[in-house]
């Protein structure tokens, strides 16, 4: 119910990136189910879910000059991308996973101007609400996977 697929993969960009690999398979799961060809109705793709254009921003950051959305359903890129574009949301909101979690769902561009606007509301630390509730969801569901992931994979939950 809570495999660790790819855990050599996840473990070399989790750790180059230096985020949690436990986060990493919260996401994973949630955004495909582990399914490596999986495509949203948004057109994102694969395990962590990437869409083309996220996909082709994150290309050109790391340097990768021959890119192609086709290349989002191989796994280890996929998994590249997904952990690069985790490090870059955790470090964009100042290592705070609940906000760089809805990012990674609604956008950045999204998740910011919520903050400019004051629209999320906060309790102990935790988002308690979100002007879209997919993502508000998203963000519940995430936090749960995570939490089973740190409680039966503690070794999985540093960096």
């Amino acid at each position: 119910m809570f495999p660790t697929p790819h855990l050599e993969i996840i473990e070399k960009y989790a750790r180059d990136n230096q985020i949690k690999l436990t986060m990493v398979y919260a996401v994973m799961k949630a955004e495909s189910g582990f399914k490596t060809r999986a495509v949203s109705p948004k057109g994102a793709i694969g395990l962590m879910q990437i869409t083309e254009s996220t996909g082709r921003w994150i290309a050109s950051e790391l340097g990768i000059n021959e890119f192609s959305a086709d290349q989002l359903a191989d796994p280890e890129l996929n998994i590249r991308f997904g952990c690069w574009y985790l490090a870059y949301l955790l470090k964009r909101f100042n290592g705070n996973s609940e906000l760089a979690l809805a990012a990674y769902n609604a956008g950045e561009g999204t998740v910011s101007r919520w903050l400019d606007s004051g629209n999320i509301v906060w309790e102990n630390s935790k988002i308690k609400y979100l002007p879209y509730k997919e993502t508000e969801k998203y963000l519940v569901r995430v936090n749960r996977i995570y939490f089973v992931y740190k409680t039966l994979y503690p070794e999985l939950d540093s960096w």
